[in-house]
């Protein structure tokens, strides 16, 4: 990794929840300090973080009736405002200055959008100040939503050219079939001239993966 000179770190909604689906503020405390040591070692890092949900269902009480969406978009847009605000005191710890860039996947379809955002992102790490990137759940309706941020993370480690994109999960890697089961065990490696990779991805998702925002 030290080899790498631009990194995509992706940090899901089950690495910084609980099991009560609460934010892991412990955890989130040591992946900074990780963080911070990569760009001691001259890497320019790009974040990309999920838990503006999980941060808003700490502070915010919401009825059981309401519309799904419209309490993930209340989560959403009041977590957001905490999740960045806890990345930025903990960084302030490392006199790291952190920027927030939310975007939408149309932003990648739209040329102007894309270039304007790639532009920003390189601006922002030649001046040493690194990105937290996430969804912008509160306006994206749900056809144009991403999968996920892996799928956010993917286009973002394309997008500016990066080394290295880092996937940080729950799960110990690619499968051949659902983690869950027994019988399914671990690719240790994967490669572009294993076809039968596609075969092991399936569409269904983590609990956690419908608040990845």
């Amino acid at each position: 990794m030290l080899n790498s000179k631009l990194l995509v770190i992706k940090v899901g909604s089950n690495v910084l929840t609980q099991d009560d689906g609460l934010p892991d503020l412990l955890r989130m405390e040591k992946l900074v300090a990780q963080i911070q040591s990569l760009i001691e070692h001259q890497i320019k890092v790009v974040l990309v973080s999920s838990g503006a949900v999980a941060f808003g269902r700490k502070s915010i009480l919401l009825p059981e009736k309401l519309n799904p969406i419209i309490k993930k978009q209340i989560w959403a847009s009041t977590g957001q405002i905490r999740l960045i605000n806890h990345y930025r005191e903990l960084f302030q710890h490392h006199k790291q200055e952190v920027a927030q860039i939310l975007v939408t996947k149309e932003d990648f379809r739209d040329r102007k959008h894309f270039l304007n955002m790639k532009n920003c992102i390189q601006a922002l790490l030649q001046q040493g100040i690194l990105p937290i990137i996430n969804e912008n759940d509160t306006v994206t309706i749900t056809e144009l939503m991403f999968t996920d941020n892996d799928e956010l993370a993917s286009l973002t480690a394309a997008m500016i050219d990066a080394d290295t994109l880092i996937l940080l999960t729950n799960v110990d890697g690619i499968f051949t079939g659902n983690p869950s089961e027994p019988r399914s065990k671990l690719i240790p490696k994967v490669s572009s001239s294993m076809p039968e990779i596609a075969s092991y991805v399936s569409a269904s998702k983590s609990s956690l993966v419908e608040e990845e925002c």
